[in-house]
């Protein structure tokens, strides 16, 4: 498998976790309000199971799912290994198998008799009594896969797409999706009802879209939250549900009964999911390792926008840049087969906000979707200035000449207000040649810059920083090896681990 930092993927009842993991149960009455410490367990009421940690996993846990009953539950790495705990079978994993993407999420079939495993490309791993149905591992996606949710019955399971786009298999209805409306923050979960006839997407800002008979009890989405949004979880009867924030923080909506949270204490590492108890009388929440990134803010801006080509009279307008003027924003180049760079650059976005997260970032985001139209270089610019982010970096492909190969990272030069940042992002371009090169096939550019690295000063984005920034140009689109890499979802998935890894090691002085 590929080299991968860790995956925030989240499904049903997901759980997520950077190696080892806690689990701590919540129902009435709550045990303790002492601060809970890295790798130990707090039980809770009805829902303490006891301490489980997948400490010797070989990948990080990505996923967790209950038993029906209740009594156990499974998790489940981005390797495809698989932990049961209590009354929970082990009926199989894909551990030991080279996957083309990593695992994203489980459910498990009603009764417990089996699982399904489900990767960020949508491919579909069953184990015990759970039936294959088909899955998305053969489509071009326009994002990863980041969760599931199984029918009532076991006939069938939805798959849910970061832009929220919904692909349903068996008996699994669709009802609807958010894949083609322009999203405030990126779906990170779902559940379904009870009687699988409709389910909820939640996005990490809060934000719930309701489809089928599932009933919009209400939302965060309007609210501003001091930490995002990780996981959901939604009652046995379908009347209610959960929302969990990396702080701790427990939002309840429905028939969903609050049972207690880790909001307001100062936690030794962020909550990176939940579930439910199936009986409804409580929740678990995961508490992570310590998180290298704790308190950084990261600026990511992938550039241009997928509809910038249907207003020419927006994008094309001219905007002072610095030094002089440039198009307030451009479509990005395509290749051959018509594969936008905007495209890409979104979805390498999403999977280095992702891989940030788990690693306590709080990340800024120049644009949300790759549905809409702009903004302009400058004011991309000042989102992550306004920010006061500890470093950023501008994700872009390259349309180069048709024989020219390869990645180059763009730095800033000395020209006006990035003057305090050269030196700090000159550095952080160097350390991210280096991981780009060590982490993705990608060579270094045969027609950019020297060595990989190329100062530029003709850039809005490099320079109106204030902060250390770079620009990477992680291939070239029109050349025909670097585009058949390009597209891939490995590839992608390869370059956000890379670009998180550099980050991790510019911010703390030690690697990923």
């Amino acid at each position: 498998m590929h080299r991968l930092s860790p995956l925030l993927r989240r499904g049903l009842a997901a759980l997520v976790a950077l190696g080892a993991l806690v689990v701590l149960g919540l129902g009435a009455p709550a045990a303790s309000a002492t601060t809970p410490p890295p790798d130990s367990a707090v039980p809770f009421g009805t829902t303490g199971v006891g301490a489980n940690a997948a400490s010797n996993s070989n990948a990080p846990i990505v996923a967790m799912e209950a038993v029906s009953g209740g009594g156990g539950y499974w998790l489940v790495a981005s390797d495809g290994g698989v932990f049961s705990y209590a009354n929970a079978g082990f009926f199989g994993s894909a551990g030991a198998l080279h996957l083309n993407a990593p695992i994203v999420g489980m459910a498990a079939v009603p009764g417990g008799g089996g699982y399904w495993l489900v990767a960020s490309d949508g491919g579909i791993f069953n184990y015990g009594n759970a039936r294959f149905f088909g899955s998305a591992g053969s489509l071009a996606l326009n994002a990863p896969v980041v969760g599931m949710a199984v029918t009532h019955d076991g006939g069938g399971y939805w798959l849910v797409a970061s832009d929220g786009g919904i692909f349903s298999y068996g008996d699994a209805r669709f009802a609807g999706s958010t894949g083609a409306t322009a999203l405030n923050a990126p779906v990170v979960g779902m559940a379904a009802t009870h009687d699988g006839g409709g389910y909820w997407l939640v996005a990490s800002d809060g934000g719930i879209f309701s489809y089928g008979d599932a009933v919009f009890s209400g939302s965060t989405g309007s609210i501003h939250l001091d930490a995002p949004i990780v996981g959901m979880a939604a009652t046995p009867d379908g009347g209610g549900y959960w929302f969990v924030a990396s702080d701790g923080g427990v939002f309840s909506y429905g028939d969903a009964r609050y049972f207690g949270s880790l909001g307001g204490m100062q936690l030794a590492a962020p909550v990176v999911g939940m579930a439910a108890d199936p009986g409804g009388s409580g929740y678990w929440l995961a508490l992570g390792s310590a998180a290298p990134l704790a308190g950084k803010i990261i600026g990511i801006d992938p550039g241009h926008n997928g509809l910038n080509y249907s207003a020419p009279g927006f994008i094309d307008q001219p905007v002072f840049n610095g030094t002089g003027t440039e198009s307030c924003d451009t479509t990005g180049t395509a290749t051959d087969s018509g594969y936008t760079e905007a495209q890409y650059n979104f979805n390498v976005a999403t999977y280095l906000q992702a891989d940030l997260e788990v690693e306590g970032a709080r990340v800024v985001m120049t644009r949300t979707s790759n549905s809409g139209v702009g903004p302009c270089v400058t004011t991309r610019a000042a989102i992550i200035d306004d920010a006061h982010a500890d470093v950023a970096v501008d994700i872009h492909a390259d349309g180069g000449p048709a024989d020219g190969r390869g990645f180059a990272v763009l730095e800033p030069v000395a020209d006006g207000p990035n003057n305090g940042v050269i030196a700090s992002s000159a550095a952080f371009a160097a350390i991210l040649r280096d991981t780009f090169a060590a982490g993705t096939p990608m060579p270094i550019s045969t027609y950019d810059g020297v060595d990989g690295l190329q100062p530029r000063n003709d850039l809005a984005g490099l320079n109106l920083t204030t902060v250390p920034k770079v620009l990477i140009e992680c291939g070239n689109m029109r050349n025909g090896t670097d585009a058949a890499l390009l597209v891939t979802t490995s590839f992608q998935q390869a370059a956000a681990a890379a670009m998180a890894q550099a980050i991790t090691e510019f911010l703390t002085g030690h690697p990923a």
